[in-house]
C-alpha cells in the first residue's frame, strides 16, 4: 500500500518484558558484521528524550546495512528496525534474518512466510508507483512488523526498512 494508506500505529510499548538487545540483535549484528553502538539518550519528537542504539555498514558514503533500536532505560526493547539498500546482494536474506526475532510468541516460520509475500508485494508496487510503499502488518502476541520500501525517484532500487515494535495498532481514519 502507498504511504497514505499505511496503518496507523499506536503508542509503542515494550515488546516483551525481558526481551533485550543481547537476546537477538547482538547476534544479528555479529552475523552481518554490523558494529552496534552503545545505548544513549537522544532527542525525539515532542520534546522527549528516548534511549537509542544503532549500528551501520556503509559503502561509498551510503548506508548499506543498519540496525537501530529503542530500548527502555533498563534495556527492554520497545522496537527495532533493519535497513538495507534494495540493490544490495543478499538484501532479502538480511531482512529475512531480521524477521527471525526470537520474541516469545513470535512464530519465525510464519514471520518468514509473511516477509516473503510482503517483499514481493512492496517490490511490485514500488516498481509501479515509484513512491514509498508499505506491506501489510505481521502481528504476533506482543509485537508487529511492517516492511517499507522507499527512496529518491532517481534511485530505482530504493531502501527497505523492516520495523518491529511492541504496542497497539490503531484503525485508519
Amino acid at each position: 500500500m502507498t504511504a497514505d494508506r499505511a496503518p496507523k500505529l499506536g503508542e509503542s510499548k515494550v515488546i516483551t518484558p525481558g526481551y533485550r538487545v543481547d537476546d537477538f540483535l547482538t547476534g544479528l549484528a555479529a552475523r552481518w558484521d554490523i558494529p552496534l553502538g552503545k545505548q544513549k539518550l537522544i532527542d525525539a519528537p515532542g520534546d522527549r528524550k528516548i534511549w537509542h542504539f544503532a549500528g551501520a555498514v556503509s559503502s561509498g558514503g551510503e548506508e548499506q546495512l543498519s540496525i537501530a533500536g529503542v530500548p527502555t532505560e533498563q534495556g527492554d526493547i520497545v522496537g527495532f528496525s533493519c535497513l538495507v539498500n534494495a540493490g544490495r546482494t543478499k538484501a532479502g536474506a538480511f531482512l529475512e534474518d531480521c524477521v527471525k526475532t526470537g520474541i516469545p510468541g513470535w512464530n519465525n516460520e510464519r514471520a518468514v512466510a509473511w516477509f516473503r509475500t510482503a517483499k514481493q508485494q512492496v517490490d511490485a508496487l514500488y516498481t509501479k508507483e515509484h513512491q514509498t510503499v508499505f506491506s501489510s502488518l505481521y502481528v504476533s502476541r506482543s509485537a508487529h512488523a511492517l516492511l517499507r520500501r522507499s527512496g529518491p525517484m532517481s534511485d530505482s532500487t530504493g531502501t527497505y526498512v523492516l520495523f518491529v515494535s511492541g504496542g497497539e495498532i490503531a484503525e485508519n481514519s
